[in-house]
């Protein structure tokens, strides 16, 4: 395994991490009055998920780029 991709390796996975610690806590949060609170945290985790993505999409075509 090269090092460019060992170091996509632990990023990715340092970016899962991230994505289920956020998925864990919008599971946690109650509902009824906290509705708004929970629309607001799906949508930051939609943001967070989809710009996790893209810069990964970056970061592999960088470095496919480079072989």
């Amino acid at each position: 395994m090269s090092m460019e991709s060992e170091h996509f390796q632990r990023a990715l996975g340092r970016l899962e991490a991230a994505v289920e610690r956020v998925e864990r806590a919008t599971g946690n949060v109650s509902t009824g009055s906290d509705d708004a609170r929970l629309a607001a945290l799906e949508s930051r985790h939609r943001k967070l998920r989809d710009g996790a993505t893209e810069a990964l999409a970056r970061l592999d075509r960088l470095i496919g780029g480079q072989n």
